[in-house]
């Protein structure tokens, strides 16, 4: 993603008194809120990649005589065919076989069961995070916990191919990393315990988040969602000994900030609770996707000035997001500056590596038009209509889907 973030060292004020060192032991016991230690004979072992008989009963007859990664297009065309569905459901984190049977998931259980099918096939397939841009939100009583997002991606000596449950939204500028089987199993965990905490199943919700830092005890992801749940427990000693040890991981882990904050701030411990405030803002301030966010939310109430401070500060640093100079582009043809305008709409369509973000870009300058916001402005062009420019239609990455 290429965020400048600088350190932190001299940005808030001297931390004030700490609490006892972190006992993670004590923290994954579960003896906190149970009352006793939980067994690891109780720890689930979910099949995440087994195969039902009629997966491969399936698989056993798409392209049969074809290469792996033919294999894999005839299935990717049998899914978009809809030979079997998927139906989005943003709380169910299943495994392979559940997901095919119940036709529903997320974008973990979904690539779940694509890597398990294409693994099946003979492709090469391995999960892959995708950093999509994080959304804050302004509720002092919320509690954050952390998702990831997942896909897919087969490699071959023909090129690179992305399988993603939504596949318009991901964008290859975004930071993206492969996994590897034990790490995005325990981002399944954790999704589960996320979920069972949702529906009250405090137990259950505890064995999958704890097995989640069996598989990964060095992720501060994990410790933050075990903070998460602690504190929606009321077990508040807990919690913050789970979001400090998550910050012990990453120093700069922005979600277990906020937590500490809103937690030290409901026991009017506000000293601490300021300190760790500064410290999120901090953080967040100079994270370009932070500043994207205000300035959308800005420029929807009507505030274009604060909207373009924003965004000049975001392409300050990264100027490779699309997205950031489309709404520049917007923004300044909202205060009248058609040149900046101009110059920005052309360096959204150049940025936008995706046929379907520069659809949209299209449709929304053409209603622009055609709504009366040009008024008596120059007509907008489209970069392909201006010699010399960008074209308006760069190509996709080889073998995406």
């Amino acid at each position: 993603m290429g965020t400048c973030i600088a350190l932190i060292g001299g940005c808030a004020s001297t931390i004030p008194e700490q609490p006892a060192a972190v006992d993670p032991h004590w923290l994954l016991s579960g003896s906190a809120i149970f009352g006793e230690s939980l067994s690891p004979s109780e720890l689930p072992e979910d099949d995440i990649l087994g195969l039902a008989p009629e997966m491969r009963e399936y698989l056993a007859n798409v392209a049969p005589d074809a290469r792996p990664q033919q294999r894999l297009a005839a299935l990717l065309r049998g899914f978009e065919q809809r030979d079997f569905t998927v139906e989005y459901r943003a709380d169910q984190t299943l495994t392979a076989a559940e997901t095919y049977k119940q036709e529903v998931g997320n974008c973990m259980a979904f690539t779940v069961m694509m890597v398990a099918m294409a693994r099946e096939l003979g492709a090469e397939a391995y999960f892959n995070q995708v950093e999509v841009p994080p959304v804050w939100g302004h509720d002092e009583e919320q509690t954050f916990v952390v998702y990831r997002h997942i896909n897919m991606v087969s490699e071959s000596n023909r090129g690179r191919r992305v399988v993603d449950f939504n596949l318009a939204a991901y964008d290859p500028v975004y930071d993206q990393r492969e996994l590897t089987d034990g790490e995005a199993f325990a981002q399944y965990y954790s999704n589960r315990g996320l979920e069972w905490m949702a529906q009250g199943e405090m137990r259950e919700a505890f064995r999958y988040l704890r097995k989640a830092l069996e598989l990964r005890p060095g992720n501060s992801d994990l410790w933050a969602n075990l903070g998460a749940f602690y504190s929606r427990n009321g077990q508040f000693e807990a919690a913050e000994q789970s979001y400090l040890q998550a910050l012990q991981l990453d120093s700069r882990h922005t979600i277990a900030m906020s937590n500490l904050e809103r937690l030290y701030r409901n026991q009017q411990q506000f000293e601490l609770a300021d300190y760790y405030a500064e410290k999120a803002r901090f953080h967040r301030e100079r994270n370009p996707y932070y500043l994207y966010y205000k300035a959308r939310n800005a420029y929807e109430h009507g505030e274009y000035k604060s909207a373009k401070r924003q965004l000049k500060r975001a392409i300050w640093q990264y100027k490779d997001d699309h997205r950031f100079h489309f709404l520049m582009g917007l923004t300044s043809y909202k205060l009248g500056e058609f040149v900046d305008s101009q110059e920005h709409f052309f360096q959204a369509f150049h940025l936008a590596d995706n046929p379907s973000a520069q659809r949209v870009y299209m449709k929304k300058l053409e209603l622009m038009e055609m709504t009366g916001d040009a008024g008596d402005r120059s007509p907008l062009r489209t970069p392909g209509e201006l010699p010399g420019r960008y074209s308006a239609d760069p190509a996709s990455l080889p073998g995406r889907w």
